[in-house]
């Protein structure tokens, strides 16, 4: 069943159960009205009898004397009288006989009070009273209901017909106001169909309301738009990685082409070839290994966030850098804590250490600092150009001078995905006597973030 449908039967259900409530409520209030006019009927009729009584002598005893009161009462009633012990005289003659039972009797024997009830009488309703007579006895009055139930079965009549049309009106009104409600609705499901069947990114949603379904709108577009640059790199990757791991995998195949078909190669030659291989083969794992780094979000990550000392991760890594790469590396660590992945931020530094380490003569230190948050390595070569300093974290970039030297152009752009990752930003910079200051910065942990990351660093 369609929402819209849906929506409508509620509104329709809601409509019915109110108009059904009104009209019960209303047909009951009339019903008691109209008893209440009846009773107030038998009584003034049964004074009226009393009153005639009262000028014939005031007793009912005999037939005869009571005989003489039916030309004086009006004919729209019956009226009989009860004796004490229980006999009585019918008023009108040929009229019907009104039940008497052990209420009316007690009415009669003067140690009851007026009685009104509703009797059936010859197949039809009637309304009767029995009130209580000054010299004793009572006298019984009632009044056939056929008009009063004529008039409430025009009004149960009445009140159906207008509650099935009211109830038919609510819900072509309802039809009509959901389907202009859920008009966008259906614009979104068209647009996520479409989008679904075809792979089609470039077809926004109109926006031309506030409400929440405007909102909504808003944000289907404006997933269609982070779809669409997701898209877009993850083509640029590919086209841009098929491009990088052409260049070694053809090396590759050509050297090993040449050492599977040449029989005599000098033994010199043959290891030169080998470490050719060698050296393409460790270029493509470090390339591959980069590219599953960059294609896995940090959102993704398994282990939970910590806290932990950036200074001291810095160092740790420094000193590892130190041992394999043979070269001075001086650090300047301040203390500071951090909440994210330690592992990352470690990944990201040897990283920076790397591109230092590729770019500084053989004798020159690199030099490390942390302070507030803020990682810097300098190299002391060349430095790098204005013009190409906002691409140097881009995925594959590399300098014209860096085409001969080993590397994959991802390392740096895996640094810049670990700093966003954790809030922060990198950074490049001219050093004052030479060389590059290349970094990232990352957020301090404050007070109100260290209590709330304590179950974090427990864990």
């Amino acid at each position: 069943m369609k929402l819209r449908t849906r929506i409508t039967l509620l509104v329709v259900a809601a409509v019915a159960v109110a108009v059904a409530a009104a009209a019960a409520a209303s047909f009951v209030s009339a019903e008691r009205e109209l008893r209440g006019e009846v009773d107030t009927f038998l009584a003034a009729r049964a004074t009226e009898a009393v009153q005639i009584s009262s000028s014939l002598g005031g007793r009912f005893d005999t037939g005869v004397r009571f005989g003489r009161l039916a030309p004086l009462v009006a004919p729209d009633a019956i009226i009989q009288y009860l004796t004490p012990d229980g006999g009585y005289v019918v008023a009108i003659e040929d009229a019907p006989r009104l039940p008497v039972d052990g209420r009316d009797l007690g009415v009669a024997a003067r140690s009851g009070e007026a009685l009104y009830r509703t009797e059936v009488v010859g197949g039809e309703s009637y309304r009767m009273l029995t009130a209580p007579l000054p010299d004793g006895g009572a006298i019984q009055v009632g009044r056939s209901l056929e008009e009063t139930e004529a008039v409430l079965a025009g009004l149960r009549l009445r009140l159906t017909v207008v509650g099935l049309l009211g109830v038919a009106l609510a819900a072509a009104l309802g039809w009509i106001v959901t389907t202009s409600a859920m008009a966008p609705v259906a614009q979104l499901t068209e647009a996520a169909e479409h989008v679904a069947e075809t792979q089609d990114l470039e077809a926004p949603i109109a926006v031309n309301r506030n409400d929440e379904v405007g909102r909504l709108a808003k944000s289907f577009n404006t997933m269609l738009s982070a779809l669409r640059r997701s898209q877009e790199q993850q083509h640029r990757l590919v086209m841009d990685a098929s491009h990088e791991l052409r260049t070694p995998l053809t090396s590759l195949r050509t050297n090993i082409d040449y050492l599977a078909k040449a029989v005599d190669i000098p033994p010199g030659e043959r290891g030169e070839l080998l470490d050719d291989v060698r050296f393409e083969l460790e270029e493509l794992s470090s390339m591959v290994a980069e590219l599953v780094d960059l294609a896995t979000d940090a959102e993704t990550s398994l282990d939970p966030d910590v806290t932990f000392d950036l200074g001291a991760t810095v160092t740790n890594v420094v000193d590892r850098a130190r041992r394999r790469l043979e070269r001075p590396i001086h650090v300047s660590a301040d203390e500071g804590l951090v909440i994210g992945q330690p592992a990352m931020i470690e990944r990201a530094v040897s990283n920076l250490i790397g591109n230092a380490h590729k770019w500084s003569p053989n004798a020159a230190p690199i030099e490390v600092s942390v302070a507030a948050g803020r990682v810097s390595v300098r190299d002391h070569g060349p430095g790098i150009d204005r013009t190409i300093r906002p691409y140097v974290f881009e995925r594959f970039f590399r300098a014209d001078e860096a085409r001969s030297m080993p590397g994959s152009g991802l390392g740096l752009a895996i640094v810049r995905k670990v700093a966003i990752s954790h809030g922060g930003r990198v950074f490049v910079e001219e050093a004052p006597d030479g060389g590059a200051i290349v970094g990232f910065e990352v957020p301090l942990v404050t007070a109100s973030d260290r209590a709330v990351s304590t179950p974090h660093a427990d864990s």
